[in-house]
């Protein structure tokens, strides 16, 4: 959640002009990519504002309930989500593999696949 805070508040920063800041990239999700009831919640506690006021506990109490999710995932096997992630992802076409993976930060793949990719044409450079 303190990831997806972040990333909530550069992309308002961003849009009132903000220019310049030092942030590891890599460890942000997109902004589009955070589930919209998530994104709508920091969203209200980052602008501190909400019509009724009560934005922070309602934050709160979603990071609450999160936190149980993930509690119960673990206990049922382990990171379910984490491997369905990886799986997703890795069954689309070796371009959009590539680029989730340079805009993810993952260098897991990035052999193979730049490997596979350079076979798709007929001179590489």
């Amino acid at each position: 959640m303190r990831e997806a805070m972040h990333s909530v508040f550069l992309y308002h920063a961003i849009s009132k002009g903000m220019d310049m800041g030092i942030v590891n990239a890599g460890k942000l999700p997109v902004y589009d990519d955070i589930p919209i009831e998530e994104r709508n919640l920091i969203t209200e506690v980052i602008l501190n504002e909400s019509a009724d006021g009560n934005h922070v506990d309602r934050l709160i109490e979603f990071a609450k309930q999160e936190k149980e999710r993930l509690d119960d995932l673990k206990e049922g096997g382990g990171e379910v989500k984490k491997e369905k992630k990886v799986e997703e992802w890795r069954t689309k076409p070796v371009e959009e593999r590539l680029k989730h993976a340079l805009i993810k930060g993952i260098v897991d793949f990035v052999e193979a696949d730049t490997e596979e990719a350079r076979h798709l044409v007929s001179r590489p450079l």
